[in-house]
């Protein structure tokens, strides 16, 4: 960071540009690999990482300039999109986000204006920020790891939280009683996992998904990007918000609806969409997906994960279904099947094969950073 500021540069720009072309050639080599949207990010960030380096190669003062202006239009989209949900949906710790969001807008604006480094310190600058920001959350998350009990899981963290503005991990110390009883030793914890292995083999998880345009009632106007990830509206005005689920065969599934549907025609929608008490209605929860799909439609797409923790999910669920409450935007079925699936795959990836070279190849996944 210092040296990005003082006027004089001794970061080597040529090199760390000619590094991050390979990394891009690489991308791009790989992307048609991928299947699905996995091919299209590859190619996104193959695309975007070229460009960047073609820019840092020729260092040219309207190439110092054009990446100031690039770094500063995404700052200040992200800022304005944070600060945005922030103050919409008022999910838990919803202030944080937005001084996070105004951080971002403050960035954007050093990225403009050419002072004090006339444009040519971006790159060095750039570099700074992800080394700062990634080295305090490797210690925020190094803090929150010293304050968790021994062998806690996922679901034990979702069963004493309220989901209120506390830390994600608030109350939890070794002494509790309640906590203690539901710990399980290193070996037994090691049983469980190739026990479950062995039984996913012939019961795989299904996610089930029914994206907003594609469980509409009518035709939806295009809107992109918003129609598939927050709500469609069709030629009637009715807004649909999809739906996920989660699915076992044949004694799981996992489904949450409000009791009595909601009114989500467009002018009471923008109330709904607080995450706040006053927003909660009384749930249910759907016993399998053969008759949900015959009410309703087949989910748009199934995604099938054939390594989890079943023992896991079941403690999950036992105590998420107590509670009969639905949020559209904060205990959703989306966030339901969320929650499921973090307890479900917490401490999955390589448990048949838990060699180290599993973790060099996952680090080297791009999906991994984006």
């Amino acid at each position: 960071m210092i040296d990005a500021l003082d006027g004089v540069l001794n970061f080597p720009l040529t090199l760390f540009g000619y590094l991050l072309l390979l990394e891009s050639l690489v991308t791009l080599w790989v992307a048609n690999s991928g299947m699905g949207a996995q091919k299209t990010l590859r190619y996104v960030k193959g695309t975007l990482f070229l460009l960047i380096a073609i820019l840092v190669i020729t260092q040219h003062q309207a190439s110092n300039m054009a990446l100031a202006m690039l770094f500063g239009i995404a700052f200040t989209i992200g800022g304005s999109l944070q600060i945005t949900s922030a103050l919409v949906v008022r999910f838990p710790r919803w202030r944080t986000a937005m001084l996070g969001g105004l951080v971002q807008i403050v960035l954007a604006i050093f990225f403009f204006q050419p002072y004090p480094t006339h444009y040519k310190g971006t790159v060095p600058y750039c570099l700074a920020l992800g080394l700062i920001f990634g080295g305090w959350n490797m210690i925020w998350l190094a803090l929150r790891s010293r304050m968790l009990p021994q062998q806690a899981s996922a679901d034990v963290l979702v069963e004493r939280n309220s989901g209120d503005d506390r830390p994600f991990d608030a109350g939890l110390h070794d002494g509790a009683a309640d906590l203690q009883s539901r710990l399980r030793p290193a070996s037994s914890d090691t049983t469980e996992a190739t026990e479950t292995t062995r039984a996913t083999v012939a019961a795989p998880l299904t996610v089930h998904v029914w994206t907003p345009t594609g469980s509409a009632k009518g035709p939806a106007r295009r809107q992109p990007v918003i129609d598939r990830y927050i709500a469609a509206v069709d030629l009637n005005g009715v807004i649909s918000t999809g739906h996920a689920a989660l699915e076992i065969q044949p004694d799981l599934y996992i489904s949450l609806y409000p009791a009595e549907e909601i009114d989500r025609s467009p002018d009471q929608f923008a109330r709904l969409l607080r995450a706040t008490a006053e927003n909660d209605v009384k749930g249910r929860y759907l016993t399998d997906y053969a008759s949900e799909a015959a009410a309703w439609c087949e989910s748009t797409e199934k995604i099938v994960f054939r390594d989890y923790r079943r023992a896991s999910l079941d403690r999950f669920w036992q105590h998420y279904r107590r509670t009969e409450i639905y949020n559209l935007t904060h205990r959703n079925c989306s966030s339901t099947v969320a929650n499921a699936l973090e307890a479900a795959l917490e401490g999955v990836m390589g448990g048949r094969d838990r060699h180290w070279f599993n973790a060099v190849r996952m680090m080297f996944t791009p999906e991994i950073w984006v």
